[in-house]
């Protein structure tokens, strides 16, 4: 029996629980807001003017245009992004103090078989489809693909061989005639390695010259 009223109170006390939550007539009062989550904050949203800002502006401004005053403020000139300065020329640039193109890998990149290995598995990713397995510039996307105004290099070639080790490097990260830069897909430490299996495929094609 009191297991029972003890349901019933239970029960009666969620009704006018749920029922307090019910408004009946209309009224020009806010609802009661108990769970704020984050719905209430001093923030600015995006392209907002920011009135300390906008005086700022004004007080600098040579022309009106430039009296903005936006809240969300433009990077202080210089700006660089963490792990973003790339301030070693040989590393991300490939030239040394000269300005030359390197003919040999930057001093933080050390040669391994696993470096070989990694140059591998990028170039049959990026420059297998047009330059070929073997860098003869034959790959499945000059043969079927079409369209080419220029022709794919071949890597094989006796002037692309004589080229520095740096000259890859470059044409990797910056592109060259019809080929696009590769900068923003692959990191300078696989740039390196591609350039290091670029040289070992002309190498195994003329090892007498490497000797």
């Amino acid at each position: 029996m009191a297991r029972t009223i003890h349901i019933q109170a239970i029960a009666l006390g969620c009704a006018l629980v749920g029922a307090a939550g019910c408004q009946g007539n209309r009224s020009e009062l806010p609802p009661v807001h108990l769970i704020q989550n984050m719905d209430f904050q001093q923030r600015f949203d995006a392209q907002e003017v920011n009135e300390f800002f906008q005086a700022v502006d004004c007080a600098n401004a040579h022309n009106p245009h430039q009296c903005e005053g936006r809240a969300a403020r433009l990077p202080v000139a210089g700006t660089v992004a963490v792990g973003q300065l790339h301030d070693d020329e040989e590393l991300y640039r490939g030239r040394g103090p000269d300005g030359r193109l390197l003919d040999r890998l930057p001093a933080a990149i050390k040669l391994s078989t696993e470096l070989m290995a990694r140059g591998e598995e990028r170039y049959n990713i990026y420059c297998q489809p047009c330059h070929d397995y073997t860098g003869g510039g034959q790959g499945v996307a000059t043969l079927r693909g079409g369209g080419f105004s220029v022709a794919p290099k071949n890597l094989n070639d006796p002037q692309i061989r004589a080229m520095p080790l740096g000259h890859f490097f470059d044409v990797i990260t910056n592109g060259k005639g019809t080929m696009m830069p590769y900068a923003a897909q692959i990191p300078a430490q696989d740039r390196w390695a591609i350039a290091v299996w670029v040289r070992t495929l002309q190498v195994a094609r003329t090892p007498e010259e490497a000797k």
